[in-house]
């Protein structure tokens, strides 16, 4: 039944829309249309009188004429005759006013009627537009529907969703704490393995002490002649004298050796040139010493838990420093073969770490666009200086007091004082960065470019003073690393097809090439005798060049 109500409701608001606004149009209408009814009854009545009156006065005239009746009766009639004349005027006064009123009532009516066919029109339209409303009414209270269903399996699958989040919140948690357990026992282990390795090592030191000091002791028994030295073999013996190398290009390669078990990234000679050492993707670093055309392993540095990017040695040759793809750098001790220091800071992998000034401290470049500084005596990052790019590649200076040079993704070469947290100066470059070398009078600063070009940079200055390029030269990888000769005259890097090039720096060309490895190639480094070098390549292979 409330069904019926609503229509009956919308049906008398309706009525009360479309009729109640001309009730009072059709009033109006109905008393001029009466009206103008009743005038025209009036004007046919006095129509038929004035008929009548014609007649009368007809026959009265005849009347007069045939010359019947009284003077008497002929004034009388004659007082008649002039009232009906008056009377006849004053209806003929009358139908005109009439008649003018039932033309003004019909112009009336004429205007109502076209206020009534607007009004209707202007009903019909607000029938359409309510028509349209409803229409849009139903449409949106289908929609609500719609949405309330929506919302309502919406907020089921919500409230299911929370349910497998907080389910999967607490698997989380008890993963974490199960991660946490098994760092701790793995660490416990990399510990013990650790402690395990060095009470090798001791032992072996232990033996070499006991061995050499046999040998002394025997040495100590025999009868040995001693001779002064003399100026010119002073340095000989070790005495400080001014000592120089003549350096040569090689052209052959005496031995090429599988270092690694997978790429090798990074090849260093010592301080002295007696060993080397490189870093492979095997997670080792590996000590060799050239003897002649041999290469003759002398230990293996074990610690890192991913790809060895690059190794340096301090100048006394005691330490040796490893920058690694698991965000971290090591320091080993060269004489005990001992892992001494692991600096963990960086987020992302360490591509470059060198010794800064001294020994005890440290700078790092990671590709998470800092560069921190660690003091090996608290075993901690003193300082982070913040790039903005990925770093490739640094170098360290006191020629111009401590400097800092480092070498980014975005093309830019960055000078960074250590006592200070921001950059002093930037030269953007035409290429992405992969390496940096200093001249060995430290007035030079190399920088090799993913655009196959190394440029030479004057540092008093601060420009680029010379470029070296060459057809088929072409970088292999984002940290391909290019070396200067130790005096300075040459520039080595190795290309992406295996061939090295060496470029005469006064000439500005290439003063010879040499070709030997099949892939292509990493690192090279330039032996401080000047007569040997050392290149390696992204699969295993070391190759020791020289003429001798």
């Amino acid at each position: 039944m409330e069904w019926r109500r609503v229509i009956l409701t919308r049906q008398h608001e309706r009525n009360k829309k479309q009729c109640d606004a001309f009730v009072g149009l059709i009033q109006a209408h109905n008393k001029l249309f009466e009206s103008a009814e009743g005038h025209h009854l009036a004007n046919a009545k006095l129509t038929v009188e004035l008929e009548q009156l014609k007649k009368e006065n007809l026959e009265l005239m005849v009347k007069l004429e045939a010359g019947g009746g009284s003077g008497q009766g002929d004034k009388n009639m004659a007082q008649k005759l002039l009232s009906l004349q008056e009377e006849l005027t004053d209806f003929h006064k009358r139908k005109g006013e009439n008649s003018q009123e039932i033309i003004d009532l019909n112009k009336a009516v004429q205007e109502k009627e076209k206020e009534l066919v607007a009004k209707e029109q202007k009903i019909l339209e607000l029938e359409t537009s309510i028509k349209q409303l409803n229409e849009a009414n139903e449409n949106m209270e289908q929609n609500l529907i719609e949405a309330t269903t929506a919302n309502q399996v919406l907020g089921d699958e919500q409230q299911a969703l929370q349910l497998a989040f907080t389910s999967l919140e607490c698997k989380f948690r008890k993963l974490q704490e199960e991660n946490n357990d098994l760092v701790s026992r793995w660490m416990a282990l990399k510990s013990r393995d650790a402690d395990k390795m060095n009470a090798e090592n001791d032992k072996v030191l232990e033996q070499k002490n006991l061995k050499m000091q046999k040998e002394l002791a025997e040495a100590a028994r025999e009868q040995v002649n001693i001779t002064a030295p003399t100026g010119d073999n002073m340095g000989a013996l070790g005495t400080p004298t001014a000592c120089s190398f003549v350096v040569t290009v090689p052209s052959r390669a005496i031995n090429t050796l599988e270092a690694h078990d997978g790429e090798v990234n990074a090849v260093r000679w010592s301080p002295s040139g007696k060993i080397f050492a490189t870093g492979g993707s095997d997670r080792k670093v590996k000590l060799w010493q050239a003897i002649g055309s041999k290469c003759e392993a002398k230990g293996v540095l074990t610690g890192s838990n991913a790809a060895v990017m690059s190794v340096e040695f301090n100048m006394e040759e005691t330490l040796l420093l490893a920058a690694s793809n698991d965000f971290a750098c090591r320091i080993w001790s060269l004489p005990a073969l001992r892992l001494q220091h692991t600096l963990t800071g960086h987020s992302a992998k360490v591509l470059a770490a060198k010794f800064l000034g001294e020994p005890n401290k440290v700078v790092s470049g990671s590709h998470d666009r800092t560069l921190k500084l660690w003091d090996l005596r608290s075993k901690n990052c003193i300082k982070t200086l913040f790039a903005g790019s990925m770093c490739n590649d640094l170098m360290t200076s006191d020629t111009y007091g401590s400097t800092i040079v480092s070498g980014h993704f975005n093309k830019k070469l960055m000078f960074w004082d250590p006592r200070v947290d921001t950059c002093r100066q930037e030269i953007l470059m035409e290429g992405q960065i992969t390496s940096l070398d200093f001249s060995p009078d430290g007035m030079v600063l190399l920088s090799c470019t993913r655009d196959d070009a190394i440029s030479l940079i004057d540092l008093r200055s601060n420009q680029v003073m010379k470029t070296l390029r060459a057809d088929g030269f072409h970088l292999g990888c984002d940290w391909s690393r290019a070396v200067f000769s130790p005096d300075g005259e040459y520039v080595m890097a190795g290309s992406g097809d295996g061939t090295i090039f060496i470029w005469n720096v006064m000439k500005t060309k290439v003063e010879k090439i040499l070709q030997q490895h099949k892939h292509p190639v990493t690192a090279c480094s330039w032996s401080i005798t000047g007569s040997s070098l050392l290149s390696c390549d992204k699969q295993r292979t070391v190759v020791l060049w020289a003429d001798f």
